[in-house]
């Protein structure tokens, strides 16, 4: 492109000669070698462009998948603090944020500079004091311009954060939508979500207008500069130093210089946005992992599946008091133990600390005598399978959300553990059987459906521990029944562990472990129990219906 005025001011010239054939052939051979460079250059250009898709294409590729894994690494705590629909938004932002400065950098940054380069050395052959006054007034804009966009990006920053805000706060009440439906709650989620989204109006259009005035004044610049430079080309065409043609070449590059200067102005304020929108990202991506496979960590070996928790301290970080202190709790091989206790004394934490999920401050935690903080995860974990009381399904088919823990395994395999499970009799009567989309977190299911699935997917994993979080609450008394039945056939021949206050599933359990307020107070069978353990006497009596008193 640079060349092409060179080749027109010379056509320009040669007419301007005398006017004759030589001339007017000269001027047509210069013409039409402009029209070729312009080709060539427009042709570099779709090259540049098939060349730089493939590179963001493999970088935006491997940006996902890297900030991806480090999110899925991330500790429980922060996946509890954080939400799901903010970190999704983060990364969608950040990408797009990647994609943009390589745009800006391929095709505007580093072409600008080349131009810059090039015509002002052109100029200077031509007029040093037009190639001096180009150089200075591209150093005063290229000062200005990012002094502007520096203020700029601080801008974009402070409405990105609310633009996470909005996100988060419309995945959460959308999640939420049956208990907004439950407390009729629709106009005060409402006129929240409009408190939130008129904050973010307030400051996406300061950043706009901010924005919109600054470019005001970077066009003025370019202006005041291109005034300044014809001007002083048409003295020096009035004095003779400068032919028609060099006049006409000036106008030319002014055009082109004007045309990437303000895509300079326009496209630093592009990448400082870039920039702005990759921080919230970045800083996610280097969120520590605060729970990590040390660096000689061997994978977990289960044998016979006992389990051992010596001396134990533990506080969560957020939490008043210490929730474990110098707990110390045995589990035989292949036993079947239950937790018992009211609401808040470390029943579930004590599995979550089992799974790893958190980090104890003092003593150990073994299976089969190795400790499961010299492990990997991968390995801990695969070898446990679990039943939460709200149970977790994607919004996948119901034969993928069993086979979750199995991938590999075959439609047969699948339908023997949703049988296992009295599963299988409610999937064949929808629409289309297996293959049937659960919607998000399973709401398409009712809840005794979603521990059904949950029960046949921990069949089916076939694990030697199994952990069992209040897994029947959600079932009537003729689905318990059934279910019970399934969960005689799952315990058998490994460890488990059992959350439940139904008297029904904890009575037959080898040992029971009374917890309150995270100690242990008796650990004993159902009939010992009752007569040793006043705690665990007063919840058996306060029973209704077969449910312990929590």
């Amino acid at each position: 492109h640079l060349s092409q005025p060179y080749l027109y001011k010379e056509a320009i010239d040669a007419l301007h000669l005398d006017g004759g054939v030589a001339s007017y052939e000269r001027a047509l051979l210069m013409f039409l070698l402009g029209l070729g460079a312009a080709i060539l250059g427009f042709t570099f250009h779709e090259g540049a462009t098939l060349m730089i898709s493939w590179l963001q294409a493999k970088v935006l590729e491997q940006i996902y998948t890297d900030v991806f894994s480090h999110v899925q690494r991330l500790s429980t705590k922060f996946h509890v603090n954080t939400f799901a629909g903010a970190t999704a938004r983060r990364i969608g932002r950040g990408v797009d944020g990647v994609e943009n400065i390589l745009d800006r950098v391929w095709f505007n940054f580093l072409p600008a500079i080349l131009f810059i380069i090039i015509l002002t050395s052109i100029l200077f052959r031509f007029s040093h004091e037009i190639g001096i006054i180009m150089f200075i007034g591209i150093m005063v804009y290229a000062l200005i311009s990012i002094t502007l966009n520096l203020i700029l990006a601080r801008l974009f920053r402070w409405a990105d954060k609310q633009d996470t805000e909005v996100t988060a706060n419309m995945v959460d009440s959308i999640t939420g939508n049956a208990l907004v439906k439950a407390f009729a709650m629709h106009g005060y989620e409402q006129g929240r979500h409009e408190e939130i989204v008129s904050e973010w109006k307030r400051r996406t259009l300061t950043s706009w207008w901010c924005a919109t005035s600054f470019a005001w004044i970077q066009s003025i610049a370019l202006l005041l500069l291109e005034l300044f430079l014809i001007v002083y080309a048409l003295r020096l065409w009035r004095d003779g130093s400068f032919s028609a043609g060099s006049v006409v070449m000036i106008t030319f590059y002014m055009g082109h210089m004007w045309g990437y200067m303000r895509q300079i102005g326009n496209n630093v304020r592009d990448y400082m946005r870039g920039v702005g929108n990759c921080e919230e990202m970045v800083h996610m991506f280097h969120e520590p992992v605060e729970i990590d496979d040390r660096d000689n960590a061997k994978p977990l070996v289960v044998t016979d599946g006992a389990i051992a928790f010596r001396h134990v301290e533990f506080q969560y970080e957020s939490g008043p008091r210490v929730l474990f202190d110098d707990l110390t709790l045995e589990m035989k091989p292949r036993e079947t133990i239950a937790l018992v206790g009211h609401s808040g004394g470390g029943k579930t934490s004590l599995t979550k600390l089992l799974m790893r999920l958190y980090e104890i401050q003092k003593g150990a935690i073994l299976i089969d005598e190795q400790n499961i903080a010299d492990v990997t995860q991968e390995s801990l974990r695969g070898s446990m399978s679990l039943v939460p009381q709200d149970p977790i399904l994607f919004h996948r088919t119901i034969a993928e959300n069993i086979a979750y823990a199995c991938p590999g395994a075959t439609y047969k395999q699948v339908e023997r553990a949703a049988k296992l499970a009295h599963a299988h009799d409610f999937i064949v009567k929808l629409p289309v059987g297996y293959g049937t989309l659960v919607g998000e977190r399973g709401v398409n299911l009712s809840g005794g459906e979603r521990q059904r699935i949950a029960i046949a997917r921990a069949i089916l994993a076939n694990k030697p521990i199994l952990i069992l979080d209040e897994s029947t609450s959600s079932l009537d008394s003729v689905s318990e029944k059934y279910i019970q039945d399934a969960l005689k056939h799952l315990m058998e021949n490994r460890t488990s562990i059992i959350i439940a206050h139904r008297l029904s599933t904890v009575r037959r359990c080898d040992r029971i472990a009374v917890l309150d307020e995270g100690k242990l107070i008796a650990y004993a069978p159902h009939e010992e129990l009752l007569e040793t353990c006043a705690i665990y006497g007063e919840m058996v009596a306060l029973q209704s219906e077969g449910m312990l008193g929590e």
